[in-house]
């Protein structure tokens, strides 16, 4: 049976878009850091940065058998933050994923404007994420970087840093690859908007289902109790978990929280 991460992405999807990125990946940058803009030109790619306020993070556009990518700097920042790279790398999905490409080469979407980041439900959207975390996080190399490491927050930050990436895509890319089994949660006004978890993850069925913060968790004191701790705390599998043996309910995780006002991203894992 297929385990079920609150519908963010099926097993099929990550597979093969971990494929897709990490081939194109090695093939443009078989050494250092990925650069979104040469694999645009290689493909023939023209793109522009701009400043659009608050219409979008990023659009690809298919026009007079020509695709564009526009980056719009007044969300993102100058053309390299992290989330600048991001967009790019995930406007590149859209353009690489075969069923993304033929929507706008058939016209039944001239354009496509994105909101990036993992905070959109829209199954093309997490898909040209995914591919995106790939992308910018080649598999080989992150194998290298993490062999023989012992796990803590501080790897992704260290991931996050040599990458050019985001703490929260850095964060996924390890669930999927990494050698540490952790479980990435994306939540917002209380609620859980998504999450996902390592293959070998110990459990993967929530305390209070798949949308409702659990209480006692970190992230259920920074949204029931205001407290904002900064740095990795250590909580209970009965705090997060439900499908628990009661002999196991006080084994010890870690939780670490990066808060940005009514959203908060955890990652939560065993010593």
């Amino acid at each position: 049976m297929e385990k079920k991460n609150s519908d963010f992405l099926t097993t099929y999807d990550k597979e093969s878009l971990n494929e897709l990125a990490s081939s194109i990946a090695e093939y443009h940058f078989p050494r250092g850091l990925i650069n979104p803009e040469i694999i645009a030109e290689k493909n023939n790619i023209t793109y522009s940065y701009g400043n659009y306020e608050d219409s979008f993070d990023g659009l690809i556009e298919f026009k007079n058998n020509k695709f564009h990518i526009f980056i719009n700097i007044d969300r993102l920042g100058h053309a390299y933050t992290e989330r600048a790279r991001f967009t790019f790398a995930h406007e590149l999905g859209h353009f690489f994923i075969d069923s993304h490409r033929n929507v706008l080469v058939q016209g039944k979407s001239p354009s496509h404007c994105s909101f990036t980041g993992f905070v959109n439900n829209n199954r093309a959207e997490r898909q040209a994420d995914y591919f995106a975390s790939c992308l910018l996080l080649p598999e080989s190399k992150i194998y290298k970087d993490c062999y023989r490491r012992k796990f803590n927050f501080s790897l992704i930050q260290e991931l996050a840093k040599k990458y050019q990436t985001s703490i929260s895509a850095t964060a996924l890319r390890f669930s999927a690859i990494g050698n540490h089994p952790i479980m990435v949660v994306y939540s917002k006004n209380n609620e859980i908007v998504w999450y996902w978890s390592s293959d070998d993850f110990p459990y993967w069925k929530l305390k209070n289902g798949k949308y409702k913060v659990p209480e006692d968790t970190v992230v259920g004191e920074y949204f029931n109790l205001s407290r904002k701790p900064n740095n990795t705390q250590t909580v209970f599998a009965m705090d997060w978990f439900s499908n628990v043996w009661q002999s196991q309910t006080n084994r010890e995780f870690k939780e670490h929280c990066l808060f940005h006002g009514n959203q908060v991203l955890s990652i939560v894992w065993e010593d």
